[in-house]
């Protein structure tokens, strides 16, 4: 059993090691824009497909709520499902088409190959004219597809769900960090 605990270290230590050779870059990118959007008071929308829905969550807590400083709340808001309607795939898109605007974002964390309810999200922030940040693994083909020019895919190199969603969970407090040492330190 040893060393099965330490093979589950090893390959999660060899993602965060790929993760920070290939995403110091778009990271970089990522904090500009969602800095840039909260300063001219836009809104940062997340959502997520099955376990990033909760990174999602905690994203927009931490935008909420900061993470080391006592400051003003950020305006974030994580899409959720639809109680009434649980099955509805496009609960997403319709709360993106209600309270979207141009110059607002969405950063959706994707774990799966294929996300429908994220997909429609996605189309619906392109219709609002957002800048859509997406958070994925090596395959989301359907999803990187409908990137644009001024949009940004943070891959995360790994097709192994678990691993993913533990990078994601990293990449949300690393952002909200950066975020908050952008605006209010100037670094």
């Amino acid at each position: 059993m040893q060393d099965t605990i330490r093979t589950f270290f090893n390959e999660s230590i060899q993602v965060q090691v790929a993760a920070a050779d290939s995403l110091v870059k778009p990271l970089e990118r990522a904090v500009q824009l969602l800095t840039s959007s909260l300063l001219e008071g836009r809104r940062i929308f997340s959502c997520g497909d099955g376990n990033s829905t909760f990174v999602a969550q905690h994203f927009t807590d931490l935008l909420i709520h900061g993470t080391h400083l006592e400051r003003p709340p950020f305006p974030a808001v994580t899409l959720g499902m639809n109680s009434t309607q649980p099955v509805q795939v496009d609960c997403l898109a319709r709360q993106l088409s209600a309270l979207g605007s141009q110059g607002d974002i969405l950063l959706a964390f994707v774990s799966q190959h294929q996300s429908e309810r994220v997909h429609q999200a996605m189309e619906a922030a392109l219709s609002r004219e957002m800048t859509i940040i997406a958070v994925t693994g090596d395959e989301a083909a359907e999803i990187t597809s409908l990137l644009g020019p001024n949009d940004l895919e943070m891959r995360i190199p790994s097709t192994n769900t678990t691993r993913i969603v533990e990078q994601q969970l990293f990449l949300s407090q690393l952002l909200c960090d950066l975020i908050e040492q952008q605006i209010f330190h100037g670094v």
